[in-house]
């Protein structure tokens, strides 16, 4: 490129005028994958946003509700005391209870303390 060539007052104009359309032109990228990954964080965003505890449980209720589920094999939706460091309440868990250890329950997967348990229901 020839010095003669370069106008600087064409780049200061053209810097000048030019509007970028921001956001809009990257919208175009978005694959369905993305999509549907936002919109999937926005309904486990959602589902933590609105989750909430049922009636809490005393020691006794829990220990019926336990025996019962066990002696008749029965699925489980357990709510644990436990809340993040937000506030919001711990996901519930669901399964069949599967054994137990001393104080802990295994249910679905996960070992829970008896003393976590803020309420729990039998799922017909």
């Amino acid at each position: 490129m020839n010095k003669q060539e370069f106008d600087p007052n064409l780049v200061t104009q053209f810097l000048n005028q030019y509007q970028d359309r921001g956001m809009m032109k990257w919208q175009g990228f978005y694959l369905s994958d993305h999509t549907a990954s936002l919109t999937k964080v926005d309904r486990e965003d959602e589902i933590k946003l609105n989750r909430q505890h049922s009636e809490q449980m005393d020691l006794t209720e829990i220990e019926k509700c336990l025996n019962q589920a066990l002696e008749k094999n029965q699925v489980v939706r357990v709510e644990r005391s436990l809340q993040d460091q937000n506030g919001y309440v711990a996901p519930f868990i669901e399964g069949k209870i599967e054994g137990y250890y001393q104080d802990k329950l295994m249910i679905g997967g996960e070992f829970i303390a008896i003393n976590e348990i803020y309420a729990i229901k039998i799922i017909v």
